[in-house]
């Protein structure tokens, strides 16, 4: 039987109805295709913060509490020094923060003395002082008070705080050269030679950056 002319029509709108139905938008299949990829595939964020750098510890910190050991490069003396004087050291081991050398051996580091005072001999008791003054005077050791207060590190100064170290003279034994007995003599300065090893503690974290 032939086909009707409008017959033909409708079969071939229909069959173009289904092609389009058939393929999708283009948007719609770049948006498919996104929706499958990876997460480390897509492109990053402009913003948020990552969270594997929160995580990293920090290598540039020295936290409160860590020791610094020097070595002093002069000597202290009670009789000599005075409050606001400025010390040199070098620093004697590594500083280590997990696992890191972040203050090597030998850095130069920079002290102050707080307090200074010498001893009552030192400071000129006269040989005609009564009984009682220089029992008194025996009293009176000298003593210092020590802290540091900076660090050069890679060719900068960094400021630190740290725990002071308080050092007190004692007692002199002197020996007869009548009788050869010892009996205790009058108080002596405090004195911390050359080369003499001090442990201080950092007082606040201190970014060497």
């Amino acid at each position: 039987m032939p086909f009707h002319p409008n017959r033909i029509a409708v079969i071939l709108l229909a069959l173009g109805l289904l092609c389009a139905c058939g393929h999708p938008p283009a948007d719609d299949a770049s948006n498919s295709a996104d929706s499958q990829k990876l997460p480390f595939d897509r492109q990053p964020q402009s913003t948020g913060i990552s969270p594997s750098q929160s995580l990293i510890p920090s290598s540039t910190k020295l936290p409160e509490g860590t020791p610094i050991p020097v070595r002093l490069q002069s000597a202290l003396s009670s009789a000599s020094s005075h409050a606001g004087d400025t010390f040199s050291a070098i620093i004697d081991e590594p500083v280590v923060i997990d696992g890191q050398t972040l203050v090597p051996r030998d850095t130069s580091a920079n002290g102050r003395v707080l307090e200074a005072k010498a001893s009552a001999g030192s400071r000129g008791s006269s040989s005609g002082s009564s009984t009682g003054n220089s029992l008194g005077s025996s009293l009176e050791p000298g003593y210092l008070r020590i802290v540091l207060v900076s660090l050069e590190i890679g060719g900068r100064t960094v400021m630190i705080e740290t725990s002071s170290i308080f050092a007190k003279g004692g007692p002199r034994e002197e020996r007869s050269p009548a009788t050869g007995m010892v009996a205790g003599g009058s108080q002596k300065d405090i004195v911390l030679g050359k080369d003499r090893r001090l442990n201080f503690r950092l007082a606040q974290t201190v970014d060497l950056q």
